[in-house]
């Protein structure tokens, strides 16, 4: 049976809803349907019940799903050792680094960290792939990337490194009404409510990277008035810079960029943990252990 159909259910017994597991594995609703379909008459048994509020797994299903999970990882493993044996074909021997970030981080932070190994491992090559809240479930379970950086905690039970606390700011059209603003204690400076975001026009990150923004409106009691959602933030900040509503925005995001905007801190102060996570920690290699101790040093700093 095709490994992709035992992903289908068990990326649906995940999420607990086909809306919810079709966005994650970017197919059409009709296409996963049809994949579970198939998957249920091969094995001759109803996996889940459907219905308006969800999905239910049947006693069957609920038996059957650790299979499936065990062979998924087992493919994840070959696939991910596979993929190592290549990568030395294609590099005449050279070791490569697997490295997921979301994209602040790589932007960012990374660069020093690559730039500072790389004087000491000049032959590793380095991939680095884009990810998101949405995804690093995934990169955990098939293993296929030997660091990720991450908004802790995760759900996983993997090893993981806390690295530092990244403040959550306001990012405001430069020419905001400071009358809206609550003072702040060093005269002229100004911090932004959370009650704003209420009444303001929000600009809000697409659903597999609003996790931050999310849990600060949550925790504040906020039901932000969304108008646009966007899936870069880059894009997010332009948007604020021409006027369109405001954001909040991690302040890791805003080092070194040229917007015209007022960046503000928050009320509540929010922060979310960046930290490291590692699928297979134990049969991490020496030169990844180096880079790790190389983001660490630097983060010390």
């Amino acid at each position: 049976m095709s490994i992709r159909k035992y992903t289908a259910f068990s990326t649906v017994a995940r999420c607990g809803s086909v809306t919810a597991a079709a966005s994650e594995m970017k197919i059409s609703q009709s296409g996963l349907t049809q994949l579970l379909n198939s998957l249920e008459d091969e094995l001759g048994v109803t996996l889940m019940v459907r219905s308006h509020s969800g999905v239910k797994l049947t006693a069957e299903g609920k038996k059957l799903l650790p299979l499936m999970q065990a062979v998924i990882d087992d493919d994840g493993r070959v696939k991910a050792e596979a993929a190592r044996f290549t990568a030395k074909t294609e590099s005449s021997s050279a070791e490569t680094l697997r490295i997921v970030s979301f994209a602040s981080m790589s932007a960012n932070f990374l660069p020093e960290a690559i730039r500072e190994f790389k004087s000491d491992h000049p032959d590793i090559h380095i991939e680095l792939i884009r990810g998101d809240y949405s995804n690093i479930e995934s990169f955990i379970r098939d293993r296929s990337a030997d660091i990720l950086f991450v908004r802790l905690p995760i759900d996983s039970k993997c090893k993981t490194i806390p690295l530092f606390n990244d403040r959550l700011m306001a990012v405001l059209p430069s020419s905001f009404d400071t009358a809206k603003l609550q003072p702040a204690e060093n005269a002229g400076s100004y911090i932004c409510p959370a009650s704003l975001f209420a009444t303001e026009q929000v600009i809000m990150p697409s659903e597999g990277f609003s996790r931050d923004s999310r849990g600060f409106f949550r925790n504040a009691g906020i039901t932000p008035n969304v108008c646009y959602r966007i899936d870069d933030q880059a894009t997010i900040i332009s948007l604020v810079e021409a006027g369109l509503g405001i954001a909040v925005v991690p302040e890791l995001l805003l080092r070194n960029h040229p917007a015209n905007v007022s960046v503000l801190p928050l009320d509540p102060p929010t922060f979310r943990m960046i930290g490291m996570a590692f699928p297979d920690y134990d049969r991490l290699s020496d030169f990844a252990l180096a880079f790790i101790d190389t983001v660490k040093r630097i983060c010390k700093n």
